[in-house]
């Protein structure tokens, strides 16, 4: 046995230190590279707010704050917003892939909540609703439910039903003609169909096993309406909204499970035994995570664009087509030739998306064995890393050995720590390998990825994320310092990066226009206020600059609408009659309309030439299909192809002036302002005005500062809300996908060309697309949905620029109210100390102010 002896130096390193145990924090991960995340612009930001808030207070140390509609009570308002500044942009980050990518373990990453989402291992589909992920400051869980109403749940019946029993009569039958690929297409409809209606009816689908089959198909639609009236509160069916509130992750979990899939194992109904997601259209889930914090919203989508639900087909692309960013998840091993890969880059094209990329899960799944037959041009690396663990590993066992043979001798056993060492040196060479091989074929798939959609046109804009959830949660709650390599590695910690980024930019710009223009202006309003308490005035120079006030007021009462000749008052108005004349009057030209008319009909004559087998799958998938026999056709695109080529132009044309029509805005309220600005200069330039020339000066200057931000933020907008709303417009009008207004008028069409059944359905079947695409209706129906939407835009247009207007002009009317008011001076002899106290912190926080400011501009440059 051993004898006592002393400690050996790393039993006493041991003794005398303490492992750092503290874990990662996503709110410690180094920021986004934007200047928004820069140190100098968050202090700079802090300290902003910090002066605003030492300003409202000395503005609330006074009862006049408190009198309605005083000077003071005016300018403490102000005051009291600019403290209580927030970015509340948002941007959403829309999340889609096929089963089993790991979409919903990717998600819980993101929000560091293991267990959120659920995720399965089963093959099922984990998502079946839209679920919305947004911040909130509470610790606990909210979820939002939106229902579908009766109709829309009609609907898909219908579709489920019909797809069914479509399938029933093709397995019963020998029908020759039906490919393979549409056969295998029927009976996922058809097995969506069955899990759905189980899902819904449970017991009572059992109990009328003949609702599917053979019940006449009316009277079965009207049986499932039925039903869902009694399983659904009345709110629920009418489409109607409710909240849930959860404490726990593993109970909002659970409910999630269930709301989103059959996984979850609770049913709405206990005695019925039916789930609630059928029912559900739109989940939005409130919750504490770093990653939503900034305004981020981030979207778990259905299952892909080949969801064979019809409506949430439909849900789906028209939420993609909402999104600020679209991440595409696929495993990693087939990335490159993944299709749903391939159906998101095949929408963006048609409806002009540019902000996709391809998030590659499971990264970390790779065999270190056949790593250098995989990567031959890493081989030689390869095998010096492995001839490393090698040497270490040899090692390792030789001093276990040594050790192993002094166990019954009194020595102090240095070779322990040696050992030791070996370890982890051993451990630190399978980590490099593991890294670099995980790092290699990260490079390789990307490039993969960026070379099959290299001719996209959203092709610069690509970037490619290579993740492990795995890495991740195995490494989430050890120690920071030792978990940090390999949560860098999982790559979760950089995908998170880069999605807060997607909301710095539009924060940057608030915040510059928050430091640069609204609190120099807030001062100079400050600066009025402490002017016009300074003295008082002889009649004749009260007269003098009442009238560069009334000189000012009119100027400003066309900018405010007041004026029948104000061009914004007319900006809407202006548009539509542009509208009218340039795309409307062509539209509405019975040559043009003949001849697409005349298009829509050749191409539906080749498409009555083929099989009733091909037509019918081709209604099946909304006209856009391929068959072995007929290859791949959009019979949207292809009878509208004629009036899509000849509007683009004219399109074109119409977007050019509209932009100018808004330059032309522009210009009306700078011409306007400058008129008012050259008014107060002139007069405090005058001899006459010696009384009031600063006051003059500092108006001035605040009708300059204010012009100038109504100038920035009309540009902004138009960046950034009104160039992609004609995109989405355009999208919309001319572009063939099922969301667009083609698509929504071919739907019912479609849907009446699918439940058609029985003797002589093709012959009937055929003649409602072919009568439907060759009917002036169907052009005359477009052209009022896109005048509506124009029209919508045209209002939306003119009331974002009249609103920022407006608000401008309030401030500068306070302004004026300032000079030409007699209460001013009042206030002043009501608390003369006060009033000091006011000026010295305005004196104060002008001298930070023009730092901040320096380095505001310096951030945007």
């Amino acid at each position: 046995m051993r004898r006592s002896r002393s400690p050996t130096p790393l039993a006493r390193r041991r003794s005398g230190s303490r492992i750092e145990k503290e874990i990662h924090r996503p709110e410690d991960e180094v920021p986004p590279k934007g200047l928004f995340h820069t140190k100098e612009v968050q202090d700079t930001l802090s300290t902003a707010k910090s002066m605003m808030s030492k300003m409202s207070n000395v503005l609330s140390s006074s009862n006049l704050h408190q009198e309605p509609e005083s000077s003071v009570e005016k300018l403490f308002r102000q005051a009291k917003k600019l403290r209580d500044f927030e970015l509340h942009s948002s941007r959403t980050v829309g999340l889609v892939g096929d089963t089993g990518a790991g979409k919903s373990s990717l998600i819980n990453s993101l929000l560091d909540h293991a267990g959120l989402a659920r995720a399965s291992s089963s093959g099922v589909a984990c998502t079946c609703v839209v679920t919305e992920y947004h911040y909130h400051e509470r610790d606990d869980f909210i979820i939002h439910i939106d229902y579908f109403t009766l109709d829309e749940l009609k609907t898909q019946y219908e579709n489920l039903l019909r797809a069914y029993r479509d399938y029933q009569a093709l397995a019963s039958g020998s029908d020759k003609n039906t490919s393979q690929k549409d056969k295998d297409s029927l009976k996922q409809h058809a097995n969506l169909a069955s899990a759905t209606f189980s899902a819904c009816f449970g017991d009572m689908l059992e109990r009328t096993p003949a609702i599917l089959s053979s019940l006449p198909f009316d009277h079965a639609i009207k049986m499932m309406l039925d039903w869902t009236e009694r399983l659904l509160p009345s709110q629920s069916v009418s489409g109607n909204s409710e909240q849930q509130q959860f404490n726990s992750v593993g109970k909002c979990s659970v409910r999630l499970g269930e709301l989103t899939s059959q996984i979850g194992g609770s049913t709405v109904n206990n005695q019925a035994r039916t789930f609630p997601w059928p029912f559900v259209k739109k989940l939005r889930v409130y919750l504490k995570s770093y990653i939503l914090s900034n305004g981020l919203v981030i979207a778990d989508l259905p299952v892909g664009l080949r969801d064979s639900n019809a409506a949430r087909q439909n849900i789906t692309e028209r939420y993609i087509r909402k999104c600020h960013q679209i991440l595409v998840v696929a495993e990693i091993g087939r990335a490159v030739t993944d299709q749903s890969v391939k159906d998101i880059f095949d929408m963006a094209r048609h409806a002009n998306l540019s902000h996709v990329s391809v998030v590659c899960t499971k990264s970390d799944n790779i065999n270190i064995n056949e790593g250098s037959d995989d990567w031959p041009s890493e081989r030689e690396t390869i095998n010096a890393m492995k001839n490393r663990i090698k040497v270490d590993t040899k090692r390792v066992t030789s001093l276990a050995e040594s050790i192993g043979a002094y166990e019954d001798y009194d020595e102090d056993l240095d070779e322990e720590e040696e050992l030791l060492c070996a370890r982890l040196r051993r451990e630190h060479s399978k980590v490099e390998l593991h890294r670099h091989i995980i790092t290699v074929r990260n490079t390789h798939v990307s490039k993969g990825i960026q070379n099959a959609y290299r001719n996209h046109p959203a092709a610069s804009n690509v970037q490619t994320f290579c993740v492990s959830n795995k890495l991740y949660w195995d490494n989430r709650n050890i120690p920071a310092t030792q978990a940090r390599p390999r949560l860098e590695l999982s790559g979760i910690i950089g995908l998170r990066r880069y999605c807060i980024g997607i909301v710095a930019e539009s924060h940057l710009r608030v915040t510059r226009a928050y430091i640069i223009d609204e609190i120099p202006a807030f001062f100079s309003s400050t600066e009025l206020w402490l002017e016009a308490n300074s003295g008082t005035a002889s009649a004749e120079s009260k007269r003098q600059i009442l009238e560069v006030v009334s000189a000012v007021e009119a100027e400003l009462d066309e900018v405010r609408l007041i004026s029948p000749v104000s061009q914004l008052n007319e900006l809407s108005e202006s548009l539509q009659k542009c509208f009218k004349a340039q795309v409307q009057h062509h539209m509405q030209s019975t040559s043009h309309i003949s001849r697409w008319i005349e298009g829509a009909r050749q191409a539906s004559m080749i498409w009555q030439g083929w099989h009733h087998a091909s037509y019918k799958a081709f209604c099946r998938n909304y006209g856009k299909h391929s068959t072995p026999t007929v290859n791949y056709h959009c019979w949207n695109e292809e009878a509208m192809m004629t009036m899509f080529n000849d509007m683009e132009s004219i399109w074109n044309a119409f977007t050019t002036h509209l932009l100018k029509s808004i330059e032309q805005a522009k210009t009306f309220v700078e011409t306007s302002f400058q008129n008012a600005i050259c008014k107060v200069v002139a007069a405090f330039t005058a001899r006459s005005f010696t009384e009031h020339r600063r006051s003059l000066q500092l108006l001035a200057a605040t009708l300059h500062r204010r012009k100038s931000m109504i100038l920035r933020h009309i540009e902004s907008f138009t960046e950034n809300s009104v160039n992609a709303d004609l995109s989405a417009l355009r999208t919309d009008a001319f572009s063939f996908i099922r969301t667009a207004f083609v698509g929504q008028l071919m739907e019912d069409t479609y849907h009446a060309a699918n439940m058609d059944c029985g003797s002589g359905s093709d012959r009937r079947r055929k003649l409602l697309v072919s009568s439907r695409f060759s009917s002036r209706s169907l052009f005359d129906e477009h052209r009022q949905l896109f005048k509506e939407a124009f029209i919508d835009l045209s209002y939306d247009l003119e009331d974002k620029v009249t609103e920022v207007v407006y608000e401008q002009v309030e401030l500068i009317e306070m302004d004026l109210d300032l000079i030409k008011s007699d209460n001013v001076v009042l206030e002043s002899e009501r608390n003369p100390r006060f009033c000091n106290a006011v000026r010295e912190e305005v004196v104060r926080a002008k001298s930070d102010l023009e730092s901040m400011k320096v380095a505001m501009k310096r951030a945007g440059e």
